[in-house]
């Protein structure tokens, strides 16, 4: 076995994945899935923190900017949803959006005259996005806003705006560009439709789950699997076996077979009448386990290269066991200590033989 370490890969996969994170929460907000919101919004700002503090070692001019965008895409996403259910006033939602808007056209501008250009935010934007952050949790959680909170965010936000204007966050990048060798046109091939299909079914399955509808749920984390098996048979019968489709299938399964098995089990124990409010809170603690183990196998499958074998169980075979599960009625309070035995047989050291 050889072992080739690729950091800077398994950062870009990170970020990539915050962006469907950040939908994710979205639409479990506009569902008023406000527990489910919560939790996944608690893990993606987690999550970005980690990110942006080990990836200093690594900087990369691209991941810059996907990484700023996914920073604005969570808050932003869920500031328009709080305002269009009246949570919050829409003047508060247009001066955050108005402030990343000054950024996202000054930056656009900035590398269109140059793409020799990263994106560095400055300390008072880092603070503002903070509070932000911060200033979003008591919306989600009960509908109201602390307003002491609120217009500290208001107020670092609008002052990171003026201060951009003197010094922008889009700066010259003193090593060689990575943008030139990252056009989504040249990466993409056509067995990589077919992994963007299996993401599909996973957040589609995600939206059934939290609304109750369990049976449509389970059927397409196992069409997901399906997709997913296949866009692997056709990368290498086209021979179109690519590092970026490899990235872009560990992307797909962390949602299909990550994610959506979390909030399928989660949503299953909220809708459930006879599970305690002790046992939810231990579902939880299980679902998050799981969704880490699961992240980290496929970030250890990312820096592998195993000839003919798995190194842990497949994150796949979530997609087949746990609609298995719930189609044979296994009692809903299990479902925790099935998640958890998932979890450690992911990240364990055992040998599974790939199918041929």
């Amino acid at each position: 076995m050889r072992l080739r370490i690729r950091r800077e890969r398994i950062f870009f996969t990170v970020t990539w994945l915050r962006w469907i994170l950040a939908v994710i929460v979205a639409i479990s907000l506009a569902l008023n899935r406000r527990n489910t919101a919560l939790l996944i919004f608690i893990l993606t700002a987690l999550v970005g923190f980690f990110e942006n503090f080990i990836s200093r070692r690594y900087p990369s001019q691209l991941r810059s900017i996907i990484d700023f965008f996914a920073d604005k895409l969570l808050v932003n996403l869920i500031l328009v949803i709080l305002a269009i259910k009246g949570i919050i006033p829409v003047w508060v939602s247009l001066i955050i959006l108005a402030r990343d808007m000054l950024t996202i056209i000054g930056g656009t501008i900035l590398l269109y005259k140059d793409l020799r250009r990263e994106f560095k935010p400055t300390l008072l934007g880092k603070v503002s996005y903070f509070f932000q952050l911060m200033a979003l949790i008591q919306p989600i959680i009960n509908q109201q806003v602390d307003w002491i909170l609120m217009y500290i965010a208001l107020a670092l936000t609008v002052l990171s705006g003026i201060y951009s204007l003197v010094k922008s966050e889009f700066r010259f990048a003193r090593r060689k560009t990575d943008l030139e060798e990252f056009r989504i046109l040249n990466l993409l091939k056509f067995a990589d439709i077919f992994t963007l299909l299996n993401v599909a079914l996973g957040l589609v399955s995600i939206v059934f789950s939290i609304n109750d509808n369990f049976d449509y749920a389970a059927y397409l984390l196992l069409a997901a699997v399906v997709f997913d098996y296949l866009d692997g048979r056709i990368a290498k019968f086209m021979h179109q076996q690519s590092i970026f489709g490899k990235e872009l299938d560990s992307l797909a399964d962390t949602v299909s077979f990550g994610v959506a098995p979390a909030i399928f089990g989660f949503s299953l124990m909220q809708f459930a009448s006879n599970v305690k409010q002790l046992q939810i809170t231990f579902g939880i603690i299980a679902f998050t386990i799981f969704l880490f183990c699961g992240i980290l196998r496929l970030a250890r499958y990312n820096i592998m290269e195993l000839k003919g074998s798995f190194q842990g169980m497949p994150i796949t075979l979530n997609g087949i066991i746990i609609p298995l599960a719930y189609f044979l009625n296994v009692p809903i309070r299990f479902y925790p200590y099935i998640y958890l035995a998932l979890g450690i047989l992911m990240v364990s050291s055992f040998r599974i033989k790939k199918l041929p």
